[in-house]
């Protein structure tokens, strides 16, 4: 199980902490501690399959909401990561975390160099939250 406190870096590497407020049968949805009711920063980790065998597929998501204050009132800020994974013996663990590196590197302008763990997109994949 993922921690009820994720902390997670800002681009100038300081720390976020995102604390568990709600779980459920398909995932969970945490808070920013420092964000508040007017403008909250939600970050929800979603689960769900679909499909028939032998064409089921597992989809993952991780979702950051974040409202923010404009001079009319208030923008949402939406960021969605979702790993389509179809469920064949043919998908490996391991071409999931380069699919996953992959965009890392882009998102990073090549300036990624690996995966310091995978053990995140791992419990994602078995279905944490």
């Amino acid at each position: 199980m993922l921690a009820n406190d994720l902390t997670l870096d800002n681009k100038d590497g300081t720390d976020v902490v995102y604390r568990l407020i709600s779980q459920s049968s398909d995932g969970s949805r945490r808070t920013d501690i420092a964000s508040t009711l007017a403008l909250p920063a939600v970050l929800n980790i979603k689960h769900s399959v679909t499909g028939k065998a032998p064409n089921i597929v597992d989809r993952h998501l991780v979702q950051l909401t974040k409202v923010v204050p404009t001079a009319s009132g208030s923008a949402t800020i939406n960021v969605n990561f979702t790993v389509t994974v179809p469920r064949d013996v043919a998908v490996t663990q391991v071409m999931i975390h380069n699919a996953v590196s992959n965009v890392i590197d882009f998102l990073l302008d090549g300036a990624s160099t690996g995966l310091a763990t995978t053990a995140n997109i791992d419990a994602i994949l078995r279905g944490e939250s």
